[in-house]
């Protein structure tokens, strides 16, 4: 084929779901003198046209820029936004990240408004390029929402050129969820298990409504996991994390394999440290940003 080699121009559409790729054609002529026949030229002509097609981004999840998620007084606002993305992964993206080859997930818990996650996705999204916000419904049993979430993450991380580590925090009944999922994704990179003041004991109204393995003790029992998988447990003080206190016994109490445990301070910034401000505290000490007591 005659020409130069065709240019082409990417643009990002406005969701950051598709790059449309620009093949601009060239012409090009060729004059070829026949010496032994008057000097006549043969003029091949060859245009090519313009082909213009889309394809996905490197990843299909919808997409939310740092910059829509406010603070302040519009954070309950912002957490809507969150919360009402369809079930799935919503990437949140900021320019600036530099780490691209770690997948970062926060998971959140029942009747999440999504507000209590907004300040620690943006600072995620500051530091990991691939950092996403999962939905599901809260109303499904626990081991059924990671058997979907294996799958999702499975087809996420398989669009995510050159990952090589995986990192969940799951909040609350998010906590479970990525529990359930440490037994049962099977994947070649290390991958990281993070539950911030979560019911992994178990309690009343899930034992009620979803037939879960138990224990002799009638505590939860959670699927042994790959050696690759690592996992911590990020627990509250009991009576000061009002989601848990009216519970006779703390339901974040349970020995569980090698995870390793973390019991947070009482106060953070000189508040209390209770079930949803624990997210801000989780993620400050994993990104090493300091606070006060």
């Amino acid at each position: 084929m005659c020409g130069k080699s065709p240019h082409h121009h990417l643009w990002r559409s406005k969701g950051g779901q598709f790059l449309l790729i620009f093949w601009a054609g060239s012409a090009e002529m060729t004059a070829s003198k026949n010496k032994h026949r008057n000097g006549k030229a043969i003029i091949l002509l060859i245009v090519f046209g313009t082909i213009l097609f889309a394809f996905p981004a490197a990843d299909s999840a919808s997409v939310l820029q740092t910059g829509e998620l406010l603070l302040g007084d519009e954070v309950k606002a912002s957490g809507q936004k969150l919360m009402t993305q369809s079930a799935g992964f919503t990437r949140i993206h900021d320019d600036s990240a530099y780490e691209l080859r770690t997948v970062v997930i926060g998971v959140h818990g029942t009747k999440s408004q999504g507000y209590e996650w907004v300040e620690s996705v943006k600072k995620l999204a500051r530091e990991y390029r691939h950092t996403y916000f999962y939905r599901y419904d809260w109303d499904v049993c626990p081991d059924s929402s990671a058997k979907r979430l294996s799958e999702d993450l499975i087809e996420l991380t398989g669009q995510v050129p050159g990952a090589n580590r995986i990192i969940l925090f799951g909040h609350s009944f998010g906590g479970l969820v990525v529990s359930f999922l440490s037994g049962q994704v099977h994947i070649n990179i290390p991958v990281q298990i993070h539950t911030v003041a979560s019911p992994l004991k178990g309690y009343a109204s899930l034992n009620k409504r979803c037939e879960l393995n138990k224990r002799r003790d009638g505590t939860l029992k959670f699927p042994p996991w790959d050696d690759n998988i690592s996992h911590f447990q990020w627990r509250t003080h009991h009576k000061l994390d009002n989601a848990f206190n009216r519970m006779k016994q703390d339901p974040q109490d349970l020995d569980l394999y090698d995870s390793v445990v973390t019991l947070l301070p009482e106060t953070m910034n000189g508040r209390r440290l209770g079930h949803n401000w624990s997210i801000t505290w989780v993620i400050d000490e994993y990104l090493r940003i300091p606070h006060k007591p």
